[in-house]
């Protein structure tokens, strides 16, 4: 496919973002990152110009520009969300009054619909926005302990949906032209939420690693990933597929997902888990409990996941429990954490009207 360059804005200074960044500018295009702090970037303002260093697959000092304001965003037409779940809702509130119609929003990793309710808010404004989702981030990253970003192969599929079908097309085209013919469309944005495997993993990472946490030990997520991480994992993911299946989408499984990922053999995944950290591609896991794969993945991933479950009958006990115990640990409601619950999921009403919504615009 012959790409053609685009000007894309990027929130979020994390190593997702970074890594989107230095992909996105290897593709020929014109990047730029906005994010309120960019603490771990070297940002140089009298040039308006960010840079950082990676290591992984891609090995390069990355500028990209810095945008010194939210209201510098509407001079891109593209802009790519690449910030953690828990973020959202204040960020889209103040977000949504600095962008102009026809723009195109991409949210990176699906969580929550959060599209879904990006554009609602967006027509309530007046804005006439083209927003888009995709399944799963393009790549994954870890910052380093001295600050440099470690990044890992793109991936070879990523799911794309667009919360209006008329832009179904585009979304898919904008997204291809971006990083490759690695995208497929969605069945819709039920399904890219319900393809981010994030949630069932960090679940099944942390709960029993959670000594390791509270210690803020330094410990390799993969390398800590024992058969017993392995027995919670395929539990939750087989949930998660079947709560798919309910509402007709064929998911890929935990496994698949690591295979296409990280490049290594099929196999029980505390073996995939063991390959990914002898190949270099596993980060090192949390250091304290304030960290996004609790505080973003439980409430807009798993919770999500819990409450489409049971307002659709169907069992998902892992789940809960998870959820559950990581609420005791934390001494926290992290299911309440998720504003978007209530929004699109309050009732088994709501469920019907979206999953017929849905359905009608797929």
């Amino acid at each position: 496919m012959q790409l053609a360059p685009q000007h894309v804005a990027i929130i979020g200074a994390g190593p997702i973002a970074c890594a989107s960044a230095c992909y996105l500018k290897n593709h020929g295009h014109h990047v730029a990152l906005w994010s309120p702090t960019g603490r771990r970037l070297h940002i140089d303002l009298p040039t308006q110009q960010a840079c950082f260093q990676t290591h992984g697959a891609v090995s390069a000092q990355v500028c990209v520009d810095w945008l010194p304001t939210q209201q510098a965003l509407s001079d891109y037409p593209v802009v790519l969300i690449c910030l953690p779940g828990h973020l959202y809702q204040d960020l889209f509130s103040t977000l949504l009054p600095q962008l102009k119609n026809g723009q195109t929003v991409l949210i990176s990793g699906a969580l929550s619909l959060a599209s879904i309710w990006l554009s609602d808010q967006a027509r309530q404004l007046g804005l006439e926005l083209q927003v888009g989702a995709w399944s799963t981030t393009a790549t994954t990253a870890h910052f380093l302990a001295d600050g440099q970003v470690h990044i890992n192969e793109l991936r070879s599929t990523i799911g794309v949906s667009s919360a209006c079908a008329q832009d179904s097309q585009s979304i898919l085209s904008l997204s291809q032209t971006l990083l490759g013919d690695r995208f497929i469309a969605d069945d819709n944005p039920l399904a890219s939420t319900l393809a981010n495997i994030n949630p069932i993993a960090h679940a099944a990472e942390v709960i029993p690693n959670l000594s390791r946490i509270t210690r803020q030990e330094d410990w390799s997520l993969f390398a800590c990933f024992g058969i017993e991480v392995g027995r919670i994992a395929q539990k939750l993911d087989e949930e998660r597929l079947a709560i798919g299946k309910h509402f007709g989408f064929e998911l890929r499984s935990l496994v698949e997902h690591y295979h296409r990922s990280y490049h290594v053999p099929k196999g029980p995944l505390h073996e995939m888990a063991a390959a990914i950290e002898a190949a270099g591609k596993g980060p090192l896991g949390p250091k304290g409990l304030n960290h996004r794969y609790v505080l973003e993945d439980m409430p807009f991933g798993l919770a999500f996941q819990e409450r489409l479950a049971i307002l659709a009958g169907i069992p998902c006990p892992i789940h809960s429990s998870a959820l559950t115990l990581l609420e005791v640990v934390y001494d926290q409601d992290l299911r309440s954490s998720n504003f978007l619950l209530d929004q699109l999921l309050e009732d088994t009403q709501a469920l019907n009207y979206l999953v017929n919504r849905l359905s009608a615009a797929a």
